[in-house]
């Protein structure tokens, strides 16, 4: 990847991280103002503890993006902005017009997705079949 399209991705993730930092702000206040005081009947604090709960799943996100924003960037610093950190490969210039904080090749990244989805389908297992015990 050429110099001038390395700094063109750099200037985007910049601002990327600045509007995700402006967003988790905005969140943080919004979570304070859920915070009220005020008499609130059962059905009222079942409204907030789910707004609550939406609103820190959305900042948990936007925090992940943030690390790979940042990670990104030191990659950058660092010279290794562009490179598989699975297999020290080329990321596709696609793949990183699409996504500029992405870590990993597409087939590194499918590897990653198969075994975190293995993981998950063996849990899923594991709970049906003790849940299914349980009842029985």
């Amino acid at each position: 990847m050429e110099q001038e399209e390395i700094e063109r991705l750099r200037q985007k993730l910049e601002f990327q991280r600045h509007e995700a930092r402006q967003f988790l702000r905005h969140m943080e206040r919004e979570t304070k103002s859920l915070d009220v005081e005020a008499t609130q009947d059962s059905a009222d604090r079942c409204i907030i503890s789910v707004s609550k709960e939406a609103l820190y799943e959305r900042m948990s996100q936007r925090r992940t993006v943030l690390l790979l924003i940042e990670a990104a960037l030191n990659r950058i610093a660092d010279g290794s902005f562009g490179m598989c950190v699975g297999c020290d490969d080329e990321i596709q210039d696609q793949r990183l017009q699409a996504l500029p904080w992405t870590q990993f090749c597409l087939r590194c990244q499918g590897e990653l997705e198969e075994k975190i989805g293995a993981r998950l389908s063996t849990r899923t297992s594991i709970l049906a079949t003790a849940t299914s015990k349980r009842a029985g």
